[in-house]
């Protein structure tokens, strides 16, 4: 085929998609000498105008892009700081540094005149002759510059135009020279033509005479109490260097070649754009070290001990020699690493810490047959989790592939630090007493720091069935049974993270149920299940709940949204996880009562080949537990939560039995504890086929062996605070006792941006830190990963900077979008389905008072525009109202899984042919294959939603913290070249800044992570929480306190009392390392166990009962109270961790330090979880 024939490439339609947008926003979009048929040429353009003097614009805080009052649900509004009628720009410059050796400078000017012109003088063929903009390229160079201190002599680049000049300023410091360039329209306006005196498309530019590399690294204030932790960014980010930072506008520099920290030229940009590079596992042939090592999860099933050994053994040789070559890379003492001689010693001993674990996990699967055992079931069910997760993509997609066709080595296959943070914890899995797992304070939170959309999941994922397996090997131990009861407890902090997490890990726990039936004999009788503890807006919390909901659907054919009034759904999985077959909650899910049936609900997948389907799982279907009771009753070998769930420890007595602490056991109806209400006995039921059934006495369920805490780096500020003060009774209540010692659970987390990490895991979990995979000496290889140059092969994520000084945000967001899904519309049309990726847009907001703006314009102005783009040059785009979706906490619950759907939807000719089709024929055509045009959506989507064709992202303003921005802006970019569009309002210093220094910005980004605040023990926290936290551990501990009427029993002599108070302290003491903070918790805890007691004697005395809750009995009254109430009282217990009053910006005065700072809150997504 001709070259002239071959499709484009992702990565050069994203290339093109990008210079349409600029030459639309920017220009000029007809070429250096274009004509404009427009009354003015400001209309056309809102990027690079440089007004002439005395311009004035409406003030900006009148421009928030809503029009409402009070902050949103998510996130909170900021207030621009430019509060005063303010000028347009009529300048623009850059400030840098030079060697002290230069001498002199030369500056290059270049901007675009337009003047009005007669069409007929251009010899346009107009349908009535009128002027129009002419543009009339300017570009001059300067004489060399002689540097001398002080103001630089006015340079004026075009005499025809005098008032338009470059003015600067020499200094010199520290032996170089610093030097401020601007270029600056001075000129008036005139009262016609008023676009003959504005400056359009300027750039300046700045190199030395003689092309030499003068250039170097811009100096900024210097830290001298930085830890190690930052200085270890330094070193890591070493070669990223700042050349200059600009003034209204943003800075490129071209680099001296073969060097980092050299520059030959430095120019301003308008447009500023940089992309991210990815960051991808090393192949063999980087690493020849590696050609040996076995990834691919079935040859290692199939492994016997010795043969793992031989299999796995590449893995720690190569990691080795790794590390003896940054041995040799620092023995060399190079000029760039010799600041950071100690900080790289401690980088190489932490390798070395890693290595080491590493190689004790290979080493104990040659030990423990047990290890071996579970490590080959943990890498089937791995495999098996991949090819029918990508079966299920398949069908969905109506792609045809069959399971033959996917399941090959490729697609089972592990990455290397996948395996390898797999491997070091398997001795903490494995033995109880392990000191990493058990010790008191010294055992180790293992953190997995990758990119987002790296592969973390897969790596706990496998951790997970090592764990499931290792449990029903290991049988009982110490009188407690691992062969049931929750073993991994996952942890989310967001319902959208949680439910698409759900999904994803139903695969694997179908796999290992599908082993399981195989041999029965050695995984045990009990079913492999996962459950789903989330709010009651997303799942029912009863088991009549979901059976009316499900009643309800089969008269409506739908189910109410949770957003008008609506109750969560037990219809989480709208495929089956297996096969991919699509589930009908009218046919597929069947709901048995306490009454009649095993009171569960039950998901049948509705193939007739599926291993779940109603005849080969009779009565249990798909291994999913989504309703809390069901949850308590049948103990899910994984449970997935939301962190907020766990505020209701003190409310729900029941809560204890996921954390192994049952009494009885019923045939029918699953698990007991004193709060649950059930018989005894019940009779047999011949109409529903149920046998009689009893309850037996059952004691003691091992508690989990795992938690897993996924997007560690959103447990931070007020929600971190009250999950850490609650963590104290979790860790207490998955403590168990071996051979006279305290068992403790494994915890691991995961992470794409955090920083101060120890403290943080010192605060939530009390243990020590490992970060994997540990950084290397550069920030470009740490082993485990490679930062990829972009190229055709591997495309990073582009980031573009959009900024117009002057103009009005709700202005900049309109043309912003208009241009975006103009331009992705005209490649549609020229290239068909190559440009799928960026058909959907996704827009990104930091609060929901500004998506609500956006929405209606949206609806209005952005929609008839769109209508008529193709006068500009792009492709006109009809917009309706169901392409455009939101995700945000306003959406429902029972909406957010067609709607992810609906994101996987692919824009297609052919498809679009097929549903026109249907339509004219009269045929259904399903919702979810109607693909989404506009995503509107706050930080709900910045973590885990993974929609791997979405290419495009419009980010409106600069998000508070970089984290939220790489997170929100990773969901984009994962299969396809991303772009992300950061729209940045001027009259944010924040934004400005941004803008500014956006390419050195971007290369540091994960450098410039925030760290993050947790204080469980706080004055506040303690005000708070520490009721709960009491409650909790008294009700769950044991079954004396557990039921509902037991709050009036409570003695102060009590061992659990004693226990609770003592374990409590001793926490306190621990995380804050203040003997008067743990003093002070005491004294808290037992002036609220004298009011606990004085409250039950007032009671009883008076013919009255206490329970934690009230009944209508009208005996027994209420110990503990809701939130809702105006008047807090000390028994008042939070329903939600997220119940506290939102954060306050701080107004510092600078007496006394040089730099005012802003106070900044996060409001993330608000759900009450009952």
């Amino acid at each position: 085929m001709p070259e002239s024939l071959k499709p484009p490439s992702a990565t050069q339609i994203r290339l093109e998609l990008q210079d349409l947008v600029l030459r639309d926003l920017l220009g000029p979009a007809g070429g250096e000498e274009e004509f404009i048929d427009e009354s003015y040429v400001r209309d056309r353009y809102i990027l690079g105008l440089l007004a002439p003097r005395g311009q004035s614009v409406i003030p900006e805080e009148e421009e928030d892009l809503a029009f409402t009052d009070g902050d949103g649900e998510e996130g909170v509004v900021e207030a621009p700081t430019i509060r005063n009628s303010t000028l347009l720009p009529s300048s623009m410059g850059l400030t840098f540094t030079v060697d002290a050796s230069a001498t002199a400078i030369q500056i290059q000017a270049r901007w675009g005149r337009y003047e009005r012109i007669a069409s007929e003088e251009l010899g346009l063929e107009l349908e009535k002759p009128h002027p129009v903009w002419k543009r009339v390229p300017v570009e001059m160079v300067s004489p060399a510059i002689v540097l001398t201190p002080g103001r630089m002599k006015r340079w004026v680049p075009n005499p025809n135009y005098p008032d338009v000049y470059v003015d600067g300023l020499f200094r010199q410091r520290n032996g170089e020279w610093v030097i401020t360039l601007f270029l600056v329209n001075a000129q008036e306006e005139p009262k016609k033509l008023r676009d003959t005196a504005w400056l359009f498309q300027p750039e300046l530019s700045v190199s030395a005479p003689d092309g030499s590399a003068i250039f170097h690294r811009r100096r900024t204030l210097q830290n001298h109490h930085a830890d190690e932790e930052e200085a270890a960014m330094g070193m890591l980010y070493r070669e990223q260097v700042e050349f200059a930072v600009g003034h209204g506008v943003a800075v490129h520099a071209e680099l001296a070649p073969g060097v980092v920290d050299r520059a030959v030229m430095l120019k301003t940009v308008i447009a500023p754009a940089f992309e991210l590079p990815r960051v991808t596992p090393p192949t063999s042939a980087e690493i020849p070290g590696l050609q040996g090592l076995v990834l691919d999860m079935k040859t290692l099933s199939g492994l016997t001990d010795s043969e793992l050994t031989k299999a796995l053994a590449p893995l720690t040789a190569a990691y080795a020699d790794w590390i003896e070559g940054l041995e040799k890379q620092l023995a060399h003492r190079s000029a760039d690493l010799e600041p950071y001689h100690t900080t790289a010693l401690q980088t190489i001993d932490t390798c070395k810490q890693n290595l080491k674990r590493i190689q004790a996990g290979i080493e104990l699967l040659v030990s423990s047959p047990q290890a071996a055992e579970a490590f080959r079931f943990a890498n089937r069910a791995m495999a098996l989790q991949r090819i029918h997760t990508l079966h299920s993509e398949s069908i969905r997609r109506e792609e045809g592939k069959t399971l033959e066709d996917l399941d090959i080595e490729k697609n089972r296959t592990w990455y290397p630090f996948q395996l390898a943070f797999i491997l070091l914890n398997l001795p903490g899995l494995t033995d109880p007493h392990s000191p990493e797992r058990s010790h008191p304070t010294q055992a180790i939170a293992d953190v997995l720091w990758f990119p987002t959309g790296g592969g973390k999941t897969e790596a706990y994922l496998g951790l997970t069935a090592y764990t499931l397996a290792m449990r029903r090997l290991q049988g009982m131990i110490g009188g407690y049974d691992g062969s049931a009861g929750v073993a991994v407890l996952m942890r989310y902090t967001l319902r959208l993270l949680t439910l698409q997490q759900f999904q994803r890990a139903a695969a694997l726990i179908c796999a290992c149920e599908s082993i399981r039936r195989e041999d029965a004999a050695k995984w045990g009788a009990e079913p492999f299940r996962i459950g789903l503890w989330v709010g009651q807006r997303s799942t029912p919390n009863w088991n009549p709940d979901s059976d009316e909901i499900v009643k309800e659907y089969r008269k409506t054919g739908y189910f109410r949204s949770t957003a008008t009034g609506g109750s969560g759904s037990p219809h989480q999985l709208t495929n089956c996880p297996w096969c991919g077959a699509p589930i009908n909650p009218g046919t597929d899910i069947m709901v048995e009562t306490y009454k009649h049936g095993s009171c569960r609900t039950i998901v049948y997948c509705p193939s007739n080949a599926c291993i779940f389907n109603q005849k080969n799982a009779k009565r249990e279907g798909l291994p999913i537990l989504v309703v809390d009771d069901e949850v308590y009753r049948r103990l899910p070998s994984l449970l997935i939560a939301t962190v907020d769930k766990f505020a209701q420890m003190p409310w729900k007595g029941e809560a204890q039995m996921l954390f192994g602490r049952v009494n009885g056991y019923c045939s029918r109806h699953g698990y007991r504890s004193p709060d649950i209400e059930d018989k005894n006995t019940h009779p047999a039921d011949k109409v529903f086929g149920l046998p009689a059934a009893e309850t037996e006495e059952k004691c003691c369920l091992r508690p989990p062996d795992l938690i897993i805490q996924d997007e560690l780096h959103l447990i931070n500020g007020p929600l971190g605070t009250l999950v850490g003060l609650y963590e104290t009774a979790v860790d207490n209540l998955c403590n168990w006792k071996l051979d006279g010692k305290t068992v403790r659970p494994k915890v691991i987390a995961s992470s794409a941006t955090i920083r101060k990490a120890p403290a943080q895991i010192n605060s939530l979990y009390l243990r020590q830190t490992n970060l994997f995979p540990p950084n290397g000496l550069l920030i470009k290889d740490n082993f485990f990963s490679r930062q990829r140059t972009p190229d055709e092969t591997n495309p990073g994520r582009m980031y573009l900077g959009i900024c117009a000084p002057g103009s009005r945000l709700k202005v900049v967001m309109i043309r912003s979008y208009v241009a975006v899904l103009s331009a992705a519309q005209q490649l549609y049309e020229k290239y068909g389905g190559l440009v799928d990726p960026y058909m959907t847009l996704v827009g990104y907001f930091n609060a929901m008072r500004d998506l609500g703006g956006l929405r209606r314009v949206l609806d209005d102005a952005i929609r008839t525009r769109l209508r008529h783009m193709e006068k500009r040059g792009l492709a006109n785009r009809n917009l309706d109202t169901y392409s455009i979706a939101e995700l945000t906490s306003r959406i429902g619950a029972t909406d957010i899984p067609e709607i992810l759907d609906r994101l996987g939807a692919t824009f297609d000719p052919q498809r679009d042919e097929e549903r026109k089709k249907k339509r004219k024929a009269g045929e259904k055509v399903s919702s979810s294959s109607y693909p989404i045009d506009t995503l509107l959506a706050t930080n709900m989507i910045s973590v885990g939603v993974d929609v791997p064709r979405l290419g495009l992202m419009v980010v409106a303003g600069q998000p508070k913290y970089t984290s939220e921005y790489i997170q929100a802006t990773s969901r984009i970019g994962r299969r396809f070249p991303g772009l992300v569009v950061t729209v940045y309002n001027w009259a944010r210093p924040r934004d400005l800044s941004h803008y500014e220094r956006f390419e050195h910005y971007h290369s540091t980004l994960y450098q410039q992570v925030e760290a993050l605040s947790v204080t469980p023990f706080s004055p506040r926290a303690i005000d708070r929480g520490l009721t709960a936290l009491l409650v909790s551990f008294l009700r769950l501990y044991g079954f004396d306190f557990n039921s509902n009427e037991s709050a009036e029993k409570l003695t102060r002599d009590h061992p659990t009392v004693k226990l609770a108070i003592d374990e409590i302290c001793r926490r306190a003491g621990l995380v804050t390392g203040s003997i008067q903070v743990e003093q002070d918790v005491r004294s808290e805890l037992n002036s609220r166990i004298d009011l606990w007691l004085a409250r039950a004697a007032k009671l009883v005395a008076g013919g009255s009962k206490l329970g934690y809750k009230g009944k209508g009995d009208g005996r027994t009254l209420a110990l503990l109270e809701t939130p809702n109430k105006q008047d807090r009282d000390v028994f008042t217990c939070l329903t939600s961790l997220r119940d506290v009053e939102p954060s306050v910006n701080l107004v510092l005065n600078n007496y006394e330090i040089e730099t005012p700072a802003n106070g900044v809150g996060v409001d993330q997504e608000q759900e009450t979880t009952q």
